[in-house]
């Protein structure tokens, strides 16, 4: 069953929605949607296990992809621009092939439709590592958080996700289920059906970034053979973040093309 996914909705016009990455949220891309908002409809979507959307027990992408095509079908929104970083682009890529009729463009944001070796111990220990019950304050639990990941970029990354209700403090993402389902995530399926996407699609990568690399083009263009790639300069892979004027100018020269 398609879990019900939260959303913020922004500006009129034609329609965008917008996936995040893993440990991220809609809340990542409000900066991107108000840029676009002035001239398009944008939703930022929580994905499932993520914000405060629902929680479950497996993160397939075809699963997540069905969850949003639940959400085009409840929104009534025809036609979208489908945008997608990191996870969330591994979500729009199978959105696309899957639901083609239903879809208009699509972006992918640093990620390729191939199986990735990236490891997620350090993140996932330094979580389990945090005793909510004994938290005081959100520095007490950057410094905890911090001992073991020793970035303080991602740490606060991740924090984003470390909310304060009357009971204290909680996380937002479905911490099990997202360790469990890790190696699924790091995945693409193969096989699809042998379904190819001949619309439009944008993949921006940052130049910074090893996510998207030469070796991925032929993966891309297997299953997207329209694809266009483009690297942003002085980004990694949280390009939209990095580099958020030149990727929303970027998204909207593609959608008015």
């Amino acid at each position: 069953m398609p879990v019900s996914l939260h959303y913020n909705d922004f500006g009129k016009g034609k329609p965008v929605i917008i996936l995040h990455g893993l440990f991220g949220s809609s809340r990542n891309w409000k900066g991107i949607a108000t840029l676009l908002a002035s001239e398009f409809r944008v939703i930022t979507v929580d994905l499932r296990n993520h914000g405060q959307s629902g929680y479950a027990d497996s993160m397939t992408y075809r699963e997540m992809a069905e969850d949003v095509y639940h959400l085009i079908c409840q929104l009534s929104v025809k036609s979208p621009t489908l945008i997608g970083h990191s996870m969330g682009g591994k979500v729009a890529m199978m959105a696309a092939l899957e639901f083609q009729r239903h879809i208009k463009n699509l972006i992918v944001l640093d990620i390729a439709p191939v199986n990735y070796g990236h490891k997620y111990g350090k993140i996932f220990a330094a979580i389990n590592s945090l005793q909510l019950d004994q938290v005081t304050s959100r520095n007490e639990a950057e410094n905890i958080i911090n001992r073991t990941i020793n970035d303080l970029k991602l740490t606060r990354f991740v924090l984003q996700n470390l909310m304060r209700s009357d009971t204290g403090y909680q996380w937002r993402i479905n911490v099990p289920k997202i360790e469990e389902n890790i190696d699924l995530i790091n995945k693409f399926p193969k096989n699809i059906d042998n379904l190819k996407w001949d619309n439009p699609a944008l993949f921006l990568g940052g130049q910074n970034s090893s996510f998207i690399q030469l070796q991925f083009t032929g993966a891309i263009l297997e299953l997207f053979p329209a694809a266009e790639i483009e690297l942003i300069e002085n980004a990694g892979h949280m390009l939209h973040i990095e580099q958020p004027v030149m990727v929303a100018d970027k998204i909207r020269r593609f959608i008015n093309t």
